[in-house]
């Protein structure tokens, strides 16, 4: 499934009216403060320690309780040095900063720092669920792909909340960013505003606006060095007669250019069915922009394979984890010594430079030959 883009996108609390993927942020990550507000409601977020000085377990200064200090409270992290050799996690700071809530509360370390990792997937968990209705899908069908340094930490028990049964945590997730940076394609979007019915009369003007949609595109991606190939994908901002929102609808051009009408509005009722459950063949459509993305190929990219080995996985030591409301004995695997076809059971902990994957009980882990990590969850009950 292609991604999603749309002109409604919000980064944090602040609208982005321009084309771009659809993406929603939501204020949780690592950084994100633990407190409690005027009525006695413990929260997490949307205060953040940022990098700096940032979580207390860091040493750089910060003071107040974080999910990362949580994490380290309940035994996810600061077994080994993290951020290749550039940050050695404190516990005693993390017991410290966590430790002034459980005063508060009157309850637990270990409780506390749980409740912390509770409420933080559980904020994710509801801004997910916002979106999922509104595109139309059923995110028990998605794999959630958690990457960044602090995706993996709490991706599978976010999946377990959403019933999604499959997590896959790329062998660099820290670096999935920047990857994704340099093999992206280039791609420039064109609009032409057109607020018409798709009626014969409106014919020519949409054949002008389709012809200078293309030009510009082409020469966008000529301006901008490419000379490979090209991929020119034409939609419309559409609508039934009274509704005050639009969807993006995908047409092919030479139904402008013969002037197949029929197909432009059956274009936009299945479009509508399929993210509404609902359409009007009987209804009157109308057209509020035609949307041209000109898109230029960018370098392939090759994923180095591994070869499967029959060895079974083997651990660095047990550590002691706070898991399922008990303390227990979980192994701690490093991601340099998993292979392909490498098979273990949760609750475990995988090390590496840029994260640390927590893996929850009843999940079972496998190696793919591209050293992906992918987890099998148990829905919690």
């Amino acid at each position: 499934m292609a991604p999603r883009n749309s002109a409604r996108a919000a980064v944090g609390e602040f609208p982005l009216h321009m084309p771009s993927v659809s993406v929603n942020s939501i204020g949780i990550g690592g950084g994100s403060i633990a407190w409690i507000d005027d009525h006695g409601v413990f929260r997490v977020g949307p205060y953040t320690a940022g990098s700096s000085p940032g979580p207390a377990c860091y040493g750089r200064g910060g003071t107040k309780a974080t999910v990362t200090d949580a994490m380290a409270d309940c035994g996810w992290l600061g077994h080994t040095e993290m951020a290749y050799g550039q940050l050695d996690m404190d516990p005693a700071l993390a017991r410290a900063a966590v430790g002034e809530l459980t005063a508060i509360l009157e309850r637990p370390l270990a409780e506390t720092a749980q409740a912390i990792l509770d409420i933080a997937v559980s904020e994710m968990f509801v801004e997910v669920e916002k979106l999922a209705p509104r595109a139309g899908v059923d995110l028990r069908e998605f794999t959630l792909m958690p990457f960044g340094g602090g995706g993996p930490m709490l991706g599978a028990f976010l999946a377990q909340e959403m019933g999604i049964s499959h997590v896959m945590a790329p062998r660099r997730p820290g670096a999935v960013s920047a990857l994704g940076g340099l093999v992206a394609d280039l791609r420039g979007d064109f609009i032409r505003r057109v607020f018409a019915l798709p009626s014969p009369e409106v014919l020519p003007g949409l054949r002008t606006s389709l012809a200078d949609l293309i030009a510009e595109g082409r020469q966008w991606l000529t301006h901008q060095g490419h000379d490979g190939a090209v991929d020119l994908i034409l939609s419309a901002d559409m609508r039934y007669h009274g509704q005050i929102y639009e969807i993006e609808v995908t047409l092919d051009p030479a139904w402008i250019e013969t002037g197949d009408l029929g197909a432009i509005a059956a274009a936009f009722h299945a479009t509508h069915a399929r993210i509404y459950d609902f359409d009007d063949p009987t209804g009157t459509v109308e057209m509020v922009n035609l949307r041209l993305t000109a898109i230029g190929a960018g370098p392939a990219l090759s994923l180095p394979e591994a070869e499967e080995a029959k060895t079974a996985a083997t651990a660095l030591r047990s550590v002691r984890v706070h898991t399922g409301g008990a303390e227990q004995d979980v192994n701690l695997y490093s991601r340099d010594d998993l292979t392909p076809g490498t098979r273990f059971e949760g609750p475990a902990v995988v090390v590496q430079e840029d994260t640390t994957v927590a893996i929850p009980p009843g999940a079972l882990a496998l190696v793919d030959r591209h050293l992906n990590l992918h987890l099998q969850i148990e829905e919690r009950a």
